[in-house]
């Protein structure tokens, strides 16, 4: 029987708002265009003739149209597609993408694509090559706008590919994905992604200015993107900024509000290594914030730098929550060594840190400024001896921090639990200064630098309050140690244990310690000379040097208890002038 909708089928001709419209004779603007019902079969050639009938104006779905494609939807500029409770499905053999827009054929630019809504299915077994693995794949759009869709893939490569776009918004998204969800090459530049929710079986959301060789037809830079409400389950990682190749970068990128669940690291930022256009890209003024993702267990933190062109990065609002994690929540690690302009980690809450770092500085890493604000650790767990095991610590250093600061910090620790850290296996761990302000620690120690060959040569501590500590520092290198009101509660120990390769010199007033505490410990070889003349301690272990200061605590000196100053190489006490 002829029927309408086979009339319709079969000439391309769609229902139009006031009637019957050949395809073909639209006008671009002539208003909104109804898509023909599905016919059962393959609907290719009925939607993209409807898609062109309705270019430059809109289009809409038949709510509940369950539609069936071998080729692409090509929707064309200025064309707005509503596709809400519809869904097509992009069959098994097809080869191709899903939805893309005129230009990817056609050459040339698009604008003004915005798509409303839909469910897009790639089948198992669609196939294909290079970019044709793609569902919705987008090239050469100037305002670009994807809301409320939902994409599901079950085989290929990315859901959403974006390439040489500006002014893309991707928003309200849901996923069930064999691999990425939203992908961006570049150039690209002010693109918005927010609302993502689902599942993929690689990055949720990444950025990389040049892909892989494959997928590589167009690559430049990627700046000034937003990045924000992820709440998902990926694989890999929820957000991946690369740099691409050493002609591309990702700049002024902002990710924020990130929720669920990562398959090795929340956020990865820097170099792939599987393809030498994802390696050596710079990525630079990055903003992290307001992060409380989870990661499968042995799997990743919160944020991994691998980049070997990193610049600043920013991380802040950072919520740890339940057990003590195994990997360090912020790791630098480059693939080679290479150097971090800035980071910055502030307003970090942990319920539980477990026997590793929060933040890790690697060997193969330089990081010139690093600064660690804001931290809170309700807990940690412990390690075994020094050096041996791992242990809890704010900021594990193994590389080079030429400048590191940390402040605000209050952590309830266990007895092997650090500050700052140069591990013992570390033999050229490196922090050429730093500075230690507004503490409060309950157990464990503020520095410990264990090995003979590590730098360390100077560490300010200021308004310090530590309880139940052994030792304030743990020394085995030549380093100025710069005190200025510091407490020491409840410690058997003291201000620092030199070891036998350290040489530290105390300078510095307004220290308090327990009552009876040792002051400090060093070892044969070690040697210790104090300018501090509060530090309470047997002044016959120190180091006599002209105009050095210090308490004795040894009433069988000749000088007496109490305070003395060394003349020459004679320690004398200060109010009776007794000598020694």
């Amino acid at each position: 029987m002829f029927t309408r909708r086979t009339f319709l089928t079969a000439s391309g001709g769609i229902v139009f708002a006031g009637g019957l419209l050949l395809a073909g004779d639209a006008p671009r603007s002539a208003g909104a265009v109804l898509l023909p019902s599905p016919s059962g079969g393959d609907d290719t050639a009925a939607l993209n003739a409807a898609l062109r009938a309705g270019a430059g104006g809109l289009v809409r779905g038949p709510r509940g149209a369950h539609y069936q494609v071998s080729a692409p939807l090509v929707v064309h500029s200025g064309t707005t597609v509503i596709m809400s409770g519809c869904r097509v499905t992009l069959v098994a053999g097809s080869a191709c993408n899903l939805l893309t827009n005129a230009a990817v054929a056609a050459g040339g630019r698009d604008r003004d694509i915005t798509v409303v809504g839909g469910t897009w299915v790639r089948a198992h077994g669609v196939g294909g090559t290079g970019p044709d693995l793609h569902s919705l794949r987008w090239r050469r759009v100037d305002g670009l706008a994807l809301k409320g869709l939902a994409v599901e893939t079950a085989s290929d490569k990315y859901a959403i590919s974006l390439g040489d776009v500006t002014d893309a918004t991707v928003a309200r998204i849901r996923f069930a994905t064999h691999s990425d969800g939203v992908h961006i090459q570049g150039p690209a530049a002010r693109t918005t992604i927010s609302g993502i929710r689902g599942t993929t079986g690689d990055d949720t959301v990444a950025i990389t200015p040049r892909d892989w060789q494959a997928y590589d037809d167009v690559w430049g830079p990627v700046t000034d993107t937003v990045i924000e409400d992820v709440n998902a389950a990926s694989l890999a990682a929820l957000v991946k900024v690369l740099g691409g190749s050493p002609e591309t970068a990702a700049l002024r990128t902002t990710v924020r509000g990130v929720t669920g669940l990562a398959g090795n690291n929340v956020i990865w930022v820097g170099d792939d290594t599987a393809d030498w256009r994802t390696t050596g890209g710079r990525v630079d003024d990055l903003l992290v914030e307001g992060i409380a993702a989870a990661t499968l267990p042995g799997r990743g933190g919160v944020l991994h730098v691998n980049g070997s062109a990193v610049g600043t990065v920013r991380v802040r609002g950072v919520r740890v929550e339940g057990p003590g994690r195994d990997q360090p929540q912020v790791r630098v690690a480059p693939l080679r060594p290479a150097t971090v302009d800035a980071l910055t980690v502030e307003d970090v809450d942990v319920e539980q840190l477990g026997p590793v770092p929060l933040v890790a500085v690697g060997p193969t890493a330089t990081v010139r400024r690093l600064l660690l604000d804001g931290v809170t650790v309700a807990g940690t767990s412990a390690g075994t001896s020094a050096g041996a095991s791992p242990s809890a610590s704010i900021a594990q250093v193994a590389g080079v921090v030429d400048d590191l600061t940390v402040r605000a910090v209050s952590m309830a620790a266990a007895a092997d639990s650090h500050l700052l850290d140069l591990p013992g296996w570390a033999a050229d761990a490196t922090v050429r200064r730093a500075d230690l302000t507004d503490l409060r620690v309950v157990g464990g120690g503020l520095v410990t630098a264990i090995a003979g060959t590590h730098t360390l040569p100077r560490v300010d501590v200021a308004n310090a309050i530590t309880v139940g500590m052994a030792w304030l520092v743990d020394l085995n290198t030549r380093t100025d140690l710069h005190l200025s009101n510091v407490t020491m509660e409840e410690t058997p120990g003291g201000v620092v244990n030199v070891r036998g390769h350290g040489a530290a010199v105390v300078h510095g007033s307004g220290l308090r310690s327990t009552p009876g505490s040792r002051g400090v410990a060093i070892a044969a070889g070690g040697s210790l000379v104090s300018y501090a003349p509060d530090l309470a301690v047997d002044v016959s272990e120190l180091v006599r040097a002209d105009g050095s200061r210090a308490t004795n605590t040894n009433p069988r000196l000749s000088c007496g208890t109490g305070p003395v100053v060394c003349a020459g190489l004679t320690w004398q006490h200060v109010e009776t002038g007794a000598t020694y």
